[in-house]
């Protein structure tokens, strides 16, 4: 197992984690093999055979022992005129007496011919159009998105008639004509996708390494794209199908037998014998639902990341008895996300409380359950099957119990979030004074000219200079520092008496870092606020915070004042911390100190001490029994065998082994 670099410990922990709870799971619960897929259901398999059923109709239609189609009832005397279905006709007999069985039968070879055909055709050349102009940009894709504008606007029924004019009715015709429509739709919709994805790092790093556009094209975009194409494909393909439908309406069906012409046959008589027309309407019915029930299921049993589709929240058990007086306060917090690779223990067993005025910061690697412990409190998560249980009380409100319109309630008053990445908090498409106003006016009664004032005055307690015009201002109108303090006074908007701050300096440089931690301090101690920081610099939490708690596998293995924690830690891990931090009066080009190994899975952890397969101290107790709590005066933590002296605080990590040159080579930012 590679060794954790002090740098990324010091200076990258946490980012991870607190980009989505899905990343979270990557890193702590999942991390050592690939989840398996969802079940598809069996509403999907049911579709799927009855898709199967048509293919293999419309491939031995002609060695099934039907009827002749064309035959007429009236002359062979086998059906009679409207006869009703029956052993003798399954789908009984049509105006003329002909075999509405073998009619549906017949009809299911030109649906599938023209289905599929258009599909590929189409959906392939729509796909490549899509894909090179949603990348490559410039003329192409303002030529491209003009062409596909002027195709959807033009209407379709006058291409119909005039192609069906000059060529006449013959499949091929149909399928030439559905094809030359399709491509638009399909280009839109993977252009669009297209002009996303190729701004994500994984196309940027792509061109880093000199890949051609073609290869990117091919192999990065491609395959982000097909599963939500092939989705849409199966959709096209239940289109198509309405389409010629349609068209047999107005007497411009195939020169063949099909679904949409027995359909209009029958609807002169569907009063009296309504078997004529519903019949093959149903099958249409039925077609049209599989093909759309299969693209949904494949798209969500493929796609490369999950997708809630129902929201589920449960509370287990009992809350702890309050003891009143802490603005925060959290007793056994266990929060378990149920998932598809398994149930992942991302909070367990965690307790603090936090008084009005202090600040209490929180620190671990990626994956530790940092951001997972905020959104706990909260209870924003973007999975939609969690249980918590314990005990989450703010201002005296149990957060875990509450009705959802009083949660709502507190959420926006009582308690302030300063997200991570302030880029993607903030709303891109709407202004700074909408989105600072908002939650003044949903949470009091009070004007908009007074709720603009009051965001004025926010604005500048924040250190925006001239507020004025940057309230008119869209996000990407703004600097990073700016965003940050912008997501800062909407999170104070409606003094909000717990603020909780995740990682808000990562996207930042040092010296915004500083001057947004300082502000942040300076609010909190001015509104006296309750606040937990999130934070990955050691340095941030000496020079801010009042208390430390130091997160590991989903719980808090370490708690306690600034002084002895920093001074005198007790938790192997903690100490392994502070020894990795660097330190500035070695020699340059000094190995650094590293923790060896990987923060632990979350899925069905072990059962002792989630730090011993790391720990140089531990023991076969530390591997099989979970350590208690020992509480220590004015701090508290969980280990078999503490930190008894500087001596075990400085062997607590390892010296890297990585060569000097190579350590030197990235001072020096040489790949």
């Amino acid at each position: 197992m590679a060794p954790v670099d002090a740098t990324a410990v010091l200076n990258d922990v946490g980012e991870r984690a607190a980009v989505s709870p899905s990343a979270d799971i990557a890193s702590t619960g999942a991390s050592q093999s690939t989840p398996p897929p969802r079940a598809l259901g069996v509403t999907f398999w049911l579709a799927a055979g009855w898709i199967a059923v048509l293919l293999f109709v419309a491939v031995f239609a002609d060695l099934l022992p039907v009827r002749d189609p064309d035959a007429l009832g009236i002359r062979t005397r086998e059906v009679e005129k409207f006869e009703r279905p029956g052993w003798n006709a399954p789908f009984g007999g049509d105006g003329v007496g002909h075999d509405q069985f073998a009619r549906v039968i017949a009809g299911t070879r030109p649906a599938l011919i023209i289905g599929i055909s258009v599909t590929l055709i189409g959906g392939l050349i729509g796909m490549a159009v899509g894909l090179a102009s949603g990348y490559l940009r410039g003329k192409l894709d303002a030529v491209s998105a003009l062409l596909i504008d002027m195709a959807l606007a033009f209407p379709g029924l006058v291409l119909v008639i005039a192609v069906r004019a000059a060529f006449g009715n013959s499949i091929y015709v149909f399928v030439a004509l559905f094809s030359v429509a399709s491509v638009p739709a399909y280009a839109r919709i993977v252009r669009g996708a297209t002009l996303s994805l190729s701004e994500r790092a994984f196309v940027d790093v792509a061109q880093a390494m000199g890949a051609s556009k073609l290869r990117i094209l091919w192999r990065e975009l491609a395959p982000n794209i097909a599963v939500p194409a092939l989705a849409f494909a199966f959709i096209g393909f239940a289109l198509v199908i309405v389409a010629e439908g349609g068209l047999a309406f107005v007497g411009l069906s195939l020169d063949q037998i099909t679904w949409g012409q027995l359909i209009a046959d029958g609807t002169g008589e569907i009063n009296e014998h309504p078997h004529v027309s519903l019949i093959p309407a149903t099958v249409m019915f039925l077609t049209i639902l599989s093909f759309n029930l299969v693209g949904d299921g494949i798209r969500s049993h493929f796609a490369p990341r999950e997708v809630a589709t129902r929201r589920r929240f449960r509370t287990e058990g009992p809350p702890s008895p309050s003891s009143g007086g802490s603005t925060l306060r959290v007793d056994q917090l266990r929060t378990t996300l149920h998932t598809q690779s398994g149930d992942v223990r991302v909070v367990d067993d965690v307790s603090f409380e936090l008084d009005a005025g202090d600040c209490l910061a929180i620190v671990g690697e990626s994956g530790s359950g940092k951001t997972m412990m905020l959104r706990s409190i909260v209870g924003a998560f973007a999975l939609a099957d969690v249980t918590r249980s314990g005990t989450v009380e703010v201002e005296g409100t149990d957060m875990l119990r509450i009705a959802p319109d009083e949660l709502r309630s507190v959420l926006g008053s009582h308690i302030g979030m300063v997200p991570q990445n302030p880029l993607t908090a903030l709303n891109p498409v709407r202004r700074i004074e909408t989105q600072i106003i908002e939650p003044m006016r949903a949470h009091r009664s009070i004007s908009k000219s007074q709720a603009r004032a009051e965001a004025l005055e926010l604005m500048q307690h924040v250190g925006i200079p001239d507020p004025e015009r940057r309230l008119r201002d869209y996000p990407h109108q703004l600097s990073g520092g700016m965003r940050q303090r912008i997501t800062i006074a909407i999170a104070l908007a409606n003094q909000p008496k717990l603020l909780l701050a995740d990682e808000p300096t990562t996207a930042l440089d040092v010296t915004v870092q500083d001057q947004i931690l300082r502000l942040l301090l300076g609010l909190q101690r001015d509104l006296e606020m309750a606040m937990i920081l999130v934070t990955h610099d050691l340095a941030v939490v000496r020079g801010f915070a009042d208390r430390v708690a130091i997160a590991y596998g989903g719980q808090l293995v370490e708690s306690g004042t600034i002084e002895r924690i920093f001074n005198d830690p007790k938790h192997r891990y903690t100490a392994a911390l502070l020894s990795s931090v660097p330190d500035l009066e070695l020699e340059p080009h000094s190995r650094l100190v590293t923790i060896e190994g990987q923060p632990p899975p979350l899925i069905d952890p072990s059962p002792g001490c989630r730090f011993a397969p790391r720990c140089p101290a531990a023991t076969d107790l530390c591997h099989t029994t979970e350590p208690e709590r020992t509480d220590d005066e004015d701090r508290w933590f969980r280990c078999h065998f503490p930190v008894t002296g500087d001596a075990e605080i400085e062997t607590a990590g390892s010296r890297s082994t990585r060569p000097a040159d190579a350590i030197r080579a990235e001072t020096q930012g040489v790949n």
